[in-house]
């Protein structure tokens, strides 16, 4: 079973239904964002947002490296986490690492 941790905050801004998604089969490995190692979503795993106007991007790490929540960024430091000028849904295979530098979340990696 998931061990998917999302603070009251984060909850309320990314929704049920994508929380949900984070407790299915969709994701199975992730980049920690905090320490860059690899996390299992199997362990205990908090659920970070950053967070720039509207635009947010998902990110997960270790629940031993960070506590889910929010965190506010310029657009120049989203650019930067999303590896590219804009922020911009990329589906991947499930289990598969993402390719856009949102810490191992295939399934969406922003959410406007």
């Amino acid at each position: 079973m998931r061990d998917i941790r999302a603070s009251v905050e984060v909850r309320a801004l990314i929704g049920a239904g994508k929380l949900r998604e984070l407790h299915g089969d969709t994701l199975v490995r992730f980049e920690c964002w905090r320490c860059g190692g690899t996390g299992r979503t199997a362990e205990p795993t908090s659920v970070i947002v950053l967070a720039h106007r509207v635009f947010r991007v998902v990110k997960l790490a270790h629940a031993g490296c960070a506590d889910s929540q929010i965190i506010e960024a310029g657009a120049a430091a989203m650019r930067a986490v999303a590896g590219e000028p804009e922020c911009r849904n990329t589906a991947g295979e499930p289990g598969e690492q993402a390719s856009l530098g949102v810490a191992g979340y295939p399934a969406w990696g922003c959410l406007a």
